[in-house]
């Protein structure tokens, strides 16, 4: 199995940029921009016209179009219950309450999507009665440097996921913290 499409899971518009929410799409599109070369050819893909709670729609219409596997998507997506600076990396699994990666796995009509969990939780999240509230704020200043300066790490986990296979990112990325470069 080797990884086709990668998907970055957010909402359209710029309300939603920079958001907690949409750090699987704002990673994505910067990587597909001005992606480094790779072995075989990967799709870099976000949704062009649904919101995340639809994703799996778009997503479900490119895999059948260019006949590619469950198993050969890698979901890139937010997670409020990993700590910022971690992430976790997972073959497949239940949608663990992500309303975005539910659509996904629904539509594709598979659980079997590899997925790369981006930690978001933080100090200030007790703060917020609803997690979706959470979620849909940007992040602090502090928060976005520290993204910034972890980048680095979080490109380099998805292409060893790309190239190297997801156990060899699962043995390398999973339960530690991604230090600042």
């Amino acid at each position: 199995m080797s990884i086709k499409l990668v998907v970055g899971l957010g909402n359209p518009g710029e309300k939603y940029k920079s958001t907690r929410h949409n750090i699987g799409r704002d990673l994505v599109e910067s990587l597909r921009g001005d992606p480094p070369p790779l072995p075989t050819p990967v799709e870099w893909f976000v949704t062009q016209k649904r919101y995340m709670n639809e994703t799996g729609i778009e997503v479900a219409e490119v895999a059948r179009y260019k006949r590619i596997r469950s198993d050969e998507i890698l979901v890139i997506m937010d997670e409020f219950q990993i700590p910022f600076g971690q992430i976790k990396i997972l073959k497949n699994g239940s949608d663990g309450g992500h309303n975005g990666l539910h659509s996904v796995l629904d539509s594709l009509g598979s659980q079997d999507v590899p997925r790369i969990r981006v930690g978001v939780k933080a100090d200030e999240m007790s703060s917020y009665k609803d997690p979706a509230d959470f979620v849909l704020a940007r992040f602090s200043k502090a928060e976005t440097r520290q993204l910034e300066l972890r980048r680095p790490k979080l490109e380099t986990a998805i292409f060893m996921a790309i190239n190297q296979g997801l156990d060899s990112a699962m043995n390398k990325f999973n339960g530690v913290w991604l230090d600042a470069a």
